[in-house]
Parts: structure tokens; sequence; C-alpha cells
């Protein structure tokens, strides 16, 4: 896995296995993920043809995008074993219901389809946890998206926060989150 941030976009690189929430999403083997934060050309009627966009702007063609108002100097990274989180989160309007939280797992290691779907409950249940941790009174906000991914490797069957690979899920997207919101 290789990543990095170029013109208001995370662009994570590598041979993945991902489930994703987000525009577009699904399951399937993507080469290319992304987090876009939109600028001020965003079409708020066709945010899947400005997603497409963005991916043709660099080149992407397998790929699993997220767009966000949230700036990438926002960007929180956390590294736990095998699984880095990447998350854009935003929360800063004066009723605090609307915002994005986009979360990125990417798992250096093989997972079960079921352990998949897993990852899914305890990346959004990390996310909440931070919320409310962070003073928060909701777990999640109206656009809030996730995206799984896996390179291979070790075989993890669970993903659960008491699993030993969802606990390092967690501790991720945990500490993500809350560096994330912090930054603002």
């Amino acid at each position: 896995m290789r990543y990095r941030v170029e013109e208001d976009t995370l662009i994570v690189e590598g041979n993945f296995d991902a489930l994703s929430s987000g525009l577009l999403g699904g399951r399937k083997k993507v080469e290319h993920i992304f987090n876009h934060t939109v600028g001020k050309d965003f079409d708020y009627t066709d945010p899947i043809a400005y997603l497409k966009k963005v991916a043709s702007k660099f080149g992407m063609r397998n790929y699993f995008g997220l767009l966000t108002s949230v700036p990438m100097d926002k960007l929180a990274i956390a590294r736990v074993g095998e699984v880095t989180a990447f998350v854009t989160a935003g929360v800063i309007n004066h009723n605090e219901k609307i915002g994005t939280i986009n979360t990125i797992v990417v798992i250096e290691a093989d997972v079960s389809e079921g352990g998949m779907v897993n990852a899914v409950i305890t990346a959004t249940e990390a996310k909440s946890t931070a919320l409310l941790e962070e003073g928060h009174r909701f777990t999640g906000t109206t656009t809030d998206a996730v995206i799984i991914a896996k390179t291979g490797g070790r075989y993890y069957e669970y993903a659960g926060p008491a699993s030993e690979l969802g606990s390092k899920i967690w501790r991720a997207v945990k500490t993500a989150v809350k560096e994330s919101l912090r930054k603002w």
C-alpha cells in the first residue's frame, strides 16, 4: 500500500479487495481508493459525475472514491499493526447535525467474508465512541461513508472489537477520528 495527498485528494494505491458504502460503492477489487475534498465546482445535483471526473483527472480506472467538504489538512492517519485508518471528520456547524466523516480502513492481511462485513461495524462503532468521548451527542453524521480494504497476507476470521484484528481496527479508527476532530 502506498498513499499520498495531491490537490485536495487522498490517494491510496495497491491491490485491494474492498467494500465501500460511498457513491458507486459495493464490493470489488480496486487499485485505487480516494477521498476528495470537493471544490467550488462541485455539482450537488450529480455527485457521481463529479466523482468520476476526479478519478479521471488522476488516471484512476479501477477505484472506490469518497467525497467530503473537509479539507485534507484535517486528514488523520492512524496505524495499529497491519491496520491503517484514514479519516476526515467534519462536524463544525452550529447544530452539529450535518457534516461528513469519511473512514478508509486498509488491512494489510486477509479477512474472511464475514470479517469484512464485521470490520464495517467495528469501524462505525469506533467512530461513534470517538464522537461521544469528544463531547458530541450523536454517533455519526448524515453523509458518513466507510471503505474497508484488504490486501492479503495473514488470515483473520473475525473483525469484531473483541478479536485481535477488530481491536486494531477499533484503536486505529478511534484515534484517527479524534485526531481529525481536534484539527478544527
